[in-house]
Formats: structure tokens, C-alpha cells, sequence
């Protein structure tokens, strides 16, 4: 490996172009954590040289003083430089750590080369041109790129070459079409360009980014460019009327030239990139473990001389550039947050973590992703990347389902429930059933009328959870080893389990607990909502209209919390055993049903009298037609909470059944 220490200019003045390995993800600085930041630094710098120089002259002598201070912006690091193979192809180095500052640091002197653009001074523009533009007769106008970015931001990258005018670029990237909802957010590499073209503009005209420009706000000139860039389709610059200064874009690219530098790392042949990138990290914006494995993956298809283009196309492009489609703030689909349990990370971290658990049958923490994925990939006789990622996707189809669930198929509710249930450990085990049998298969569907039993019963038993994760992938590395499973095979390897921490309660617990447990405690209450929600729908025969049930729904306590007022006990009933007995059974099973939540703050604590036909007549519910008959329910007490229990128990068990055993 051999270091240099180079300032910005020197990055880019010799011919040839910085390559973004593909497998990299794309572009992530922000205006507010790096952006803004670094032209902070940057102005500091200019500053500097501009006091080192006045200082200079007043002394008559620069070795009187102390050297100027450079500004140091951290590592690069970049492959042996790469002759094109013909003559017309340009040479190019590929980055294997440092791109963010990079790109960043190239976008800045494209803003720069169109922010002088109409001093028309050629002694500026000669020494601009060479930072960004390569000369030559090229076979492809992509050469001419100092920098060309991964998949995600080539075509952004190539347009801020290509455009080269502040008007131009707001045309093709607006934040608001003909109507307000239609809403998007500019690329990143987009805000940036526009950033900093309004901060070289205003600095050219002698305006710094602290500059107040709404002093009743306190809003900052550097407030203002990034309120402009995320709300406004055309931006204009702060200070129309005011000229452009060609000494002040001198010393801006003086300083460029003399105070910012960077250590720059070559690696030579006995270099390894991958070990380089594994252990290295990006300054200011951690790379994730999805990060890692695309550039484990894609360095593998590249050393076996497979087409990265096309894998990446077919396969990966759509984990980095997949929109969500909900909002014009929100992150691309697969790097939004999810939470899972004691899991929170992206959407595409929590896929390759239970796809990693998938294949290796193993027990891990989610931060060490990449490095179990390495071992597995490892660990095979020649993985086919083609193959793997194939698979990778079809299994991403899947775990869609689990983090958007849809009421309309069979396993979409079962996923609706396994987030209400926060049980997200199961998802491997249910994928490998994936892996082998159709989502609307006959078998499949026995298999979650089998797990839901398993996950329902005992969450209405009270019994916990925390042995989930090493009691599924039990399950999931015995039925690898043999090969295949069915449903029977998984109800009998549930059924050998013992102990409360594992054990299938069978229809006599399940029962008991049904009737007298206390289910609607603290942090439970979406558990509680599956429950009722499914039995809700199990409720609904063929002849009823299919009702998909919203959010919003909530908990409602027939007899309820606050039951003092309207429900008291007769003078010989009040003893401790009793109100013991009242406080149990007003937050079990038969005391709880559904209703919209104004209906539930209009219900509150009224009296039953008043409670049943506000239900009756304001509920679509089938799970709510019990209250209709006034002869079978006259008043509501803990007799009828046990009865209307009872009477929901025969289709608990039907639902969620226990295997018969011989």
C-alpha cells in the first residue's frame, strides 16, 4: 500500500477517472450531517489562507511565519491505476473506501465550474476545466467523467456533467408536481450540487453561510439553501443583483489547492480490496451489514468473471433503488427501519439476517450479519452468485410479506398476527416451508394453522417467549438435515416439546386459561387485538361480505376498567376474594372485544344498559353480535364474561387446534 497526502486538486487533475465498484451503495450524504459541515470547513480554510496571505505581506517574509494549516478530510483509498485497454478508453482507478467524500468533493467542482461560468474569465475556467473533464478522443462520452458513481447516482452524476446550470438542473429534478401530492425528494447527489452552487454563488458575492438572512427566525443563509432545495422547483440564488467576484473564486480554488487535503491510499497488487473495505469505514456515515455483503458478493462474481452488470440489474438493484412509494421524506423501500422484537435496523438488514439464520440453521446476533454470511458463502463448493442471489430474491418476495402484511391471503394474515404477536423469530422456520411449498398450497397452509396454534395458545397461557429464537431454529436445523418437512412433521417436533418455556398447551390448559386468565396486560394489547381480530374473522361464514379490518381498531372493556361507579358489588358480594376475582376476569378474554376507537371514548365507563346498543348500533362486527340478544345477556357481570368466554372457546379451538395424538 503507498501514501500520499494530496489536496483536492491533486485528486483530479491527472487523467483518468475514479470507478464506484457497483456492489458499493450509493450515494447517502445529507445537507445537514455532512454537506453543510464540510463547506463550514472549507470556508474556515479559506479564511486561513486568506489571513496567511495578508499576514505574509505585512511581514515581507513567509518563513517568519508558521505554516499554514492544512485541513485534513480523511482517508481514500483506490486500486492501482488501470490503463484503458484501447486507445480511446480512459484509465481509471476503482474506490474502494473514501466515495462519499469523493463524490461529494466532485459534485462541488461541478457546482463551482457553472457558478463561474458567466465571470467568462478563461484563466479560470483553464484551471476548473481539468477537476472535472478529461480531454481526449474518447469512444464513450462517459470518459470524459473525472468520477463515475455505482449503479445507484450514475444517472444523476451523469446529468451534473451534463446540465451545467442551476435552471437546468431544477427542470429535471423538482420536488412538487401539478398537484401537492405529488411530492418527491431530489437525489442526493442533486442537493448537494444545488447546496453548494448557492454557497459558492452567495460567498463569490461576498456573503458567508452564518449570514442571517431572516433575523426574526434566526434562519441562516445556509437555512435557507437547504429549506429552498427540499421545498422550492425553482431556486434562486440570494443575491441577484449583486457581481461575482473573480478573486474570491481564486481563492476558493486556492484553497482547495493548498489547505484541504487527504490521505491517499494505493493499493498494490498484494493488496487484498476486500479485506481493505471490510475493515475500513466510511467517516460519518457507517456502512451497514447490507453494504458489506453486496461488496463480498459482487467481488466474488467479479473474480469469477461473471457479468456484475447484469447480476447487479437483475438481482440487487432493486435492494438499493426500490422506492417506498409513501411520502416523499421516507427512505427507499429497503432502508427503512423495522423493528422486530429486540430487533431494530433496515428492512434489508433484518432479510439477510433471517436468510443468514435460513441457511445456517445457527443462532447469531444481528450486528455480526456479514460476517456469519461470509462463513456461509464461504463454506459451499463453489457458489454460483447468479443461483444465490436468485434465491436471495425470491426469499425477499417473502419477507415482504412479513414487514407489509395482507389481510387478503392466508399468509398475509398470518403475518399481520405475527406482528401483532412480535414474534419475528419464526420467520426462518416459515421460510424454509417457502423454499419448498407454494404460499397458497394446501400443505403451507397447514403449516401456519400449526404455528399459529402453537404461537396463540401459549401466548393465552401466559407462557413467555425468550426461548423462541433457539427453539425454532431447533426445529429449522433438524428438518435441514433431513432434508424436507410437512406440517405433520412440524406439529410432531412442537408436540415433544416440554416445559413451559416450550411446551403446546393442550385444549384442557388452553381452556382454563381462556376462560379466567388475565390477557390485556401493559404491552400486550396487540397481542390481544390478534386474537380478537382472528376470531372476528373466523366468525364471518361464506355468506357474510369480506370485511378487511382497519388499524385504527381498539380494545374495549365490556365491564369496565373503571367499574366502580356504574358496575358495584351488592353489599354482601364486596370481600377481597371477589374483587380479586372481577380484576382477573375484567381483562380476560371473554370481557374484551373490538370496537372503532370514538366508539371506545364514547363508551368509557357508562353503564351496560347504555353500552350494548351503543355497540350493537354503531358496530359492523360479528365478533359484537352477541350483545344483540337482550334475553341470552340482560346484564353484564362476571358470570356472563365466563359465558361469553365459553361460547368463544368453541371457536378458539377450532381455530387454532391441537393435534390429535394417538
Amino acid at each position: 500500500m503507498k501514501p500520499y497526502k494530496k489536496v483536492i486538486t491533486e485528486l483530479f487533475n491527472d487523467r483518468g477517472q475514479y470507478l464506484i465498484p457497483l456492489f458499493q451503495r450509493g450515494y447517502v450524504w445529507t445537507l445537514n450531517r455532512h454537506v453543510a459541515p464540510l463547506w463550514q470547513d472549507l470556508i474556515e480554510r479559506v479564511d486561513a489562507l486568506e489571513e496567511y496571505r495578508n499576514d505574509t505581506q505585512a511581514v515581507g517574509n513567509a518563513n517568519k511565519l508558521k505554516p499554514l494549516r492544512k485541513h485534513f478530510l480523511g482517508t481514500l483509498v483506490v486500486t492501482e491505476l488501470k490503463t484503458g485497454t484501447t486507445s480511446n478508453r480512459i484509465s481509471t482507478r476503482e474506490v474502494i473506501d473514501g466515495q462519499q467524500r469523493l463524490t461529494t468533493l466532485q459534485i462541488l467542482l461541478l457546482a463551482f465550474r457553472d457558478v463561474v461560468k458567466p465571470l467568462q474569465d478563461d484563466t479560470l475556467n483553464d484551471i476548473l476545466k481539468p477537476l472535472h473533464y478529461n480531454t481526449g478522443r474518447f469512444g464513450s462520452p462517459d470518459d470524459s467523467m473525472k468520477l463515475m458513481p455505482t449503479n445507484a447516482g450514475r444517472e444523476d452524476m451523469k446529468a451534473l456533467y451534463k446540465l451545467a446550470s442551476l435552471d437546468q438542473v431544477c427542470d429535471q429534478y423538482p420536488v412538487q408536481g401539478k398537484t401537492k401530492r405529488d411530492t418527491w425528494s431530489r437525489p442526493l447527489m442533486v442537493q448537494t450540487y444545488l447546496y453548494f452552487y448557492l454557497m459558492i454563488d452567495s460567498y463569490l458575492k461576498g456573503h458567508r453561510f452564518e449570514e442571517e438572512v431572516n433575523a426574526q427566525s434566526g434562519q441562516t443563509l445556509s437555512d435557507a439553501a437547504i429549506h429552498a432545495i427540499d421545498k422550492q422547483n425553482q431556486i434562486q440564488c440570494f443575491y441577484p443583483t449583486e457581481d461575482l467576484s473573480v478573486e474570491r473564486a481564486e481563492l476558493l480554488h486556492d484553497t482547495l489547492n493548498q489547505a484541504v487535503q487527504v490521505m491517499y491510499l494505493e493499493l498494490e497488487d498484494e493488496d487484498d480490496p476486500q479485506i481493505i473495505f471490510e475493515t475500513l469505514n466510511a467517516r460519518g456515515a457507517p456502512l451497514q451489514p447490507s453494504d458489506l455483503v453486496r461488496n463480498f458478493i459482487f467481488l466474488d462474481a467479479i473474480r469469477k468473471g461473471e457479468a456484475v452488470d447484469q447480476l447487479y440489474d437483475n438481482y440487487w438493484k432493486n435492494f438499493d433503488e426500490r422506492e417506498s412509494g409513501t411520502g416523499k421524506k421516507t427512505l427507499k423501500f429497503w432502508r427503512q427501519e423495522e423493528t422486530q422484537g429486540r430487533l431494530k435496523n433496515t428492512r434489508l438488514d433484518l432479510l439477510l439476517y433471517h436468510y443468514v439464520v435460513l441457511r445456517k440453521a445457527e443462532e447469531f446476533k444481528v450486528g455480526h450479519v456479514f460476517d456469519e454470511f461470509k462463513e456461509w458463502w464461504i463454506s459451499g463448493d463453489d457458489r454460483k452468485v447468479d443461483e444465490e442471489l436468485q434465491r436471495l430474491t425470491t426469499v425477499a418476495q417473502h419477507f415482504e410479506v412479513f414487514l407489509i402484511p395482507n389481510q387478503q391471503t392466508r399468509f398475509g394474515l398470518f403475518c399481520r398476527r405475527l406482528k401483532q404477536l412480535d414474534t419475528g423469530t419464526i420467520a426462518p422456520l416459515v421460510l424454509f416451508f417457502l423454499e419448498r411449498h407454494a404460499p397458497d398450497s394446501a400443505e403451507f397452509y397447514a403449516v401456519l394453522d400449526v404455528l399459529e396454534s402453537y404461537l396463540i395458545r401459549r401466548f393465552v397461557c401466559g407462557f413467555n417467549t425468550k426461548n423462541y429464537n433457539k427453539t425454532f431454529i431447533k426445529i429449522l436445523s433438524d428438518f435441514k438435515q433431513a432434508g424436507q418437512a410437512s406440517a405433520a412433521d412440524l406439529a410432531a417436533a412442537l408436540l415433544k416439546l416440554s416445559g413451559e418455556s416450550q411446551i403446546w398447551p393442550n385444549d384442557t390448559a388452553f381452556k382454563d386459561a381462556w376462560l379466567c386468565r388475565r390477557v390485556y396486560i401493559g404491552r400486550s394489547n396487540n397481542k390481544v387485538k390478534a386474537v380478537l381480530e382472528s376470531l372476528e374473522q373466523a366468525q364471518r361464514s361464506n355468506k357474510s361480505e369480506y370485511l378487511t379490518l382497519p388499524p385504527q381498531l381498539s380494545i374495549e372493556h365490556v365491564l369496565p376498567q373503571s367499574w366502580q361507579t356504574n358496575y358495584p358489588f351488592a353489599d354482601d358480594q364486596d370481600t377481597p376474594e371477589n374483587r380479586e376475582k372481577r380484576e382477573r376476569l375484567l381483562h380476560s378474554i371473554g370481557n374484551l372485544t373490538l370496537v372503532t376507537a370514538p366508539l371506545n371514548s364514547s363508551l368509557q365507563n357508562d353503564v351496560f344498559a347504555n353500552k350494548r346498543p351503543a355497540i350493537t348500533q354503531n358496530s359492523l362486527l360479528s365478533l359484537n353480535a352477541y350483545f344483540q340478544d337482550t334475553q341470552n345477556v340482560p346484564e353484564w357481570n362476571e358470570d356472563a364474561i365466563v359465558k361469553r368466554a365459553e361460547l368463544l372457546f368453541n371457536t378458539a379451538k377450532v381455530l387454532w387446534p391441537y393435534p390429535v395424538t394417538v
